[in-house]
């Protein structure tokens, strides 16, 4: 029975869902960065940066990044899961930061930690109406025990969930869907880049494409800024050495290049 629950990492992602978790469970949070911790405080949540609390359910909300080779930095997952190991490993663990893909089962070997499910965020700051924490996420589970656990959990809490039947697809799934993105944009900075090149007006261009019924040309900005798209391409990258994932990636460092040098 799940009574009281943990979030870890109670930033921009991890505050909202803990809080949309305690209105269902008993909650604290918890946080290295004693900011973090007042501002959870200030809005209502039982917070501590102190030693990790025992609970039920722990969610991992905590932020991941890239080595300096490009590579998947997962350290900051391993690290609360070693803490987790050693205040509870009978405890579920729902890990809804974004992580490259076989993390949850080396997770569940290093530390013996066996009830284990993966459901990304889809968390948008930028409208928490439309893209907060209720709305349909990718579900995967280690196993039936971690499964049945962690579908009630988030069915408590009114999420839907998309069950899928491998936990690798729902590690897949978040990076893909940035990556995708990721493409989509940088297509638009090459297009842009052409135009100026042969002197023709992108937006006009843009435009006139997008009134076929199947074409969105998404605007080009200023360059493909902002911690997620530029993280989780290079996820993707790393596991598939793709070429058109490394065409997009070099073609935003030439606009972005582009830009400053204007």
């Amino acid at each position: 029975m799940i009574s009281r629950v943990c979030v870890l990492g109670i930033g921009v992602i991890g505050l909202p869902t803990a809080l949309h978790i305690s209105k269902f469970y008993d909650v604290v949070g918890y946080d290295i960065n004693p900011k973090a911790v007042e501002n959870a405080k200030e809005m209502g949540l039982n917070s501590t940066c102190d030693e990790l609390p025992y609970a039920d359910l722990y969610v991992i909300a905590v932020t991941t990044s890239i080595n300096k080779d490009e590579t998947p930095d997962m350290s900051n997952i391993y690290d609360v899961c070693n803490k987790i190991s050693k205040i509870n490993p009978e405890s579920l663990i729902c890990i809804e930061s974004t992580i490259s893909m076989g993390t949850c089962r080396q997770i569940s070997e290093k530390f013996s930690l066996i009830k284990i499910v993966h459901c990304p965020h889809r968390f948008w700051e930028g409208d928490v109406v439309n893209y907060g924490i209720v709305q349909p996420r990718v579900f995967g589970a280690l196993n039936d025990g971690s499964y049945k656990l962690g579908k009630a959990f988030y069915e408590k809490q009114r999420i839907p969930i998309l069950e899928v039947s491998l936990i690798e697809i729902a590690e897949m799934c978040k990076v893909t869907e940035n990556a995708y993105r990721f493409v989509q944009i940088a297509f638009a900075e090459e297009l842009k880049t052409i135009c100026a090149g042969l002197e023709l007006p992108f937006e006009e261009l843009r435009n006139a494409c997008n009134t076929k019924w199947n074409i969105e040309i998404l605007e080009a900005r200023d360059g493909i800024e902002g911690h997620c798209l530029p993280k989780d391409v290079r996820y993707l990258w790393n596991i598939l050495k793709s070429p058109l994932l490394n065409g997009a990636i070099k073609a935003d460092e030439i606009y972005k290049k582009l830009k400053r040098e204007k």
